[in-house]
């Protein structure tokens, strides 16, 4: 009996606690036992949609995000240094070089060239939400997904 009696406790407890579409980023981001699976913007480094902001044309990040350099110490061992926090940015409609390079059909000749990369940042994505079940082997469910519309910066 005190078996069944839990069981309907852990059901009810379960349920009280879901989260559909309409829940806020807020709570949703707020919740330990949830992961966020959103699409990255690139500036330096992947930097995950939740993190970022409109400032005026550009995406940047919400918060400063700590810069480190790496430094050598002997043959073998590496140190990182703080040099502080600045905030990451990118432009919304981006435009980068890249270079390109084809080996000929032999494989003995490589030819390279500048590409001129170009594209646009959406300024709303899907999100997938994912409830954690387990932390020991990163298991997880998945719940639903949802429409971020990129927020401005304050």
């Amino acid at each position: 009996m005190k078996k069944f009696i839990a069981m309907i406790a852990l059901l009810a407890g379960s349920t009280a606690f879901a989260h559909t579409a309409d829940t806020s980023w807020e709570v949703l981001e707020n919740d330990p036992t949830i992961k966020l699976a959103a699409p990255t913007v690139f500036m330096g480094h992947a930097v995950d949609y939740t993190f970022v902001c409109v400032d005026g044309a550009n995406l940047r990040t919400k918060k400063p995000v700590a810069q480190y350099d790496v430094i050598t110490i002997g043959k073998n061992q590496r140190k990182e240094i703080y040099k502080g926090s600045k905030y990451l940015s990118t432009p919304i409609n981006y435009s980068r070089t890249s270079w390109e390079c084809d080996w000929s059909v032999n494989g003995k000749h490589r030819t390279c060239k500048d590409k001129v990369i170009s594209g646009t940042y959406p300024l709303t994505v899907n999100v997938k939400v994912y409830r954690q079940l387990s932390t020991k082997n990163d298991y997880s469910k998945y719940l639903f997904t949802k429409q971020l519309n990129v927020p401005n910066c304050q």
